[in-house]
């Protein structure tokens, strides 16, 4: 897990009025939630957040965040649960915050980062993603940022990978069911289809046809003598 340090001041001013003063003097607003906490409004530097927040976005971070003004001097490990920003020049426009406790395990979608060139893709094939994210259980600071798999030894038709095969330290677990395919590769569309057809025929084959116009002649009745 990514770390990172930031400060941030309390808010006072609330409406269209006061945010628009806030965002003329070069801050952003912000707001802290907590599960034990009411929220808390913040002012934070708009050049700092564009810089760094829009960087980590994505990304598994914590942020250590310094609340200037705040009287119990605390510091709030944070996570970033939501960014808004300008369509058109990137700036930040606002920031969820969701504070957490280090010492209680979390729940969080780890991105799939998928490395190499699989051999079946080199042979005409198609790699077949499945999954881009997995939910790893731990606490925060033992979720991994991103998962690495090399996919080099898949070929066409092949098992692929599944979540089980997936690199999980001991520490964390894995979310998921061990047999969900994560990735695989699979061959291209028109072989799939040829095959098919192949399949199609040879079923054809095996069945009799009846001419065109002739039926089948009745089989007579047994007759029955008295």
């Amino acid at each position: 897990m990514i770390q990172q340090d930031m400060t941030a001041i309390l808010r006072q001013g609330f409406g269209k009025g006061p945010t628009h003063q806030l965002r003329l003097s070069g801050y952003a607003p912000a707001i802290l939630y907590g599960c034990k906490m009411e929220p808390i409004a913040l002012a934070m530097d708009e050049k700092t957040l564009t810089r760094d927040l829009l960087k980590l976005h994505g990304h598994n971070v914590v942020l250590s965040l310094d609340i200037e003004g705040d009287k119990s001097k605390k510091k709030h490990y944070v996570l970033i649960k939501d960014i808004q920003t300008h369509p058109v020049s990137d700036a930040v426009l606002h920031v969820d915050f969701l504070e957490i406790e280090l010492e209680k395990e979390i729940v969080m979608e780890v991105p799939i980062v998928y490395a190499g060139t699989a051999k079946g893709v080199d042979l005409g094939g198609i790699l077949n993603i499945m999954a881009y994210t997995v939910k790893i259980k731990g606490l925060p600071l033992d979720i991994l940022d991103e998962i690495t798999v090399d996919v080099t030894p898949l070929e066409v038709g092949g098992p692929g990978i599944t979540c089980g095969d997936l690199p999980i330290p001991e520490n964390v677990t894995l979310e998921e069911e061990l047999g969900r395919v994560c990735v695989a590769v699979i061959a291209p569309k028109a072989e799939v289809e040829e095959e098919v057809e192949e399949e199609e025929g040879e079923t054809e084959e095996g069945t009799e046809a009846t001419p065109e116009g002739e039926s089948k002649a009745e089989e007579p009745a047994a007759s029955t003598e008295e």
